[in-house]
């Protein structure tokens, strides 16, 4: 499996899509069966990536992917559970072994491929869900895409720290992830819910060395 879907491959899958409207979400429940797949693959993907970064001694980089895996599972397991109220087969592949560089390739792909999910992806499911009157999987495309903004914000971050200083000294070792929406936060600045879904903080996982 290519190591992440190309912008052309998402917009065959997404823009067909955009336009749909149905008593019955098929098109939503089409997009959420692909979002598991997208997400399951994605949580591998980032293990692999913070497995690599630590082989480079980037461990605080390691932290930061490690928590990012975490969210993309909590995106599939979401999925998983919407899907399986409407009577979906939940069970997706999963690609074992995924395509990984160095730390910093690695950085700028999943810079690129948050970006695009978060501006072009997630927003054209959000649509096809308020279309189909389906307000719990809109909600939930409006939360991912914040999510992936706030992936690609510190992958940008890490990367121009590596790229400018050589090693990840001054990036971030200990991060919190939301257990609903999965929205990562570096653990110093947390308010008291998060800002995306009104989790209470308290509930957080933690990622530290």
């Amino acid at each position: 499996m290519h190591f992440f879907l190309s912008h052309w491959a998402w917009l065959v899958m997404a823009l067909p899509l955009f336009c749909a409207c149905s008593s019955h979400p098929a098109k939503t429940i089409e997009n959420l069966k692909n979002m598991v797949a997208s997400e399951q693959n994605a949580a591998v993907r980032y293990r692999a990536f913070s497995i690599q970064a630590r082989e480079e001694g980037f461990h605080n980089i390691a932290n930061l992917l490690v928590a990012i895996a975490r969210s993309e599972e909590i995106h599939a397991e979401y999925q998983r559970k919407v899907l399986a109220e409407y009577g979906e087969d939940v069970s997706m592949p999963v690609d074992s072994v995924p395509e990984v560089g160095s730390t910093l390739e690695n950085l700028k792909n999943s810079l690129r491929v948050e970006e695009y999910e978060s501006q072009t992806v997630f927003p054209i499911f959000m649509q096809v869900a308020a279309n189909e009157r389906m307000s719990e999987a809109e909600q939930f495309f409006q939360w991912v895409a914040a999510v992936a903004n706030r992936h690609a914000e510190y992958c940008r971050k890490a990367l121009g720290k590596l790229e400018k200083e050589g090693d990840d000294r001054n990036v971030v070792n200990s991060w919190s992830v939301c257990p609903r929406c999965g929205c990562p936060y570096t653990t110093v600045s947390l308010d008291e819910a998060c800002d995306v879904c009104q989790m209470e903080a308290s509930a957080f996982f933690l990622f530290q060395q």
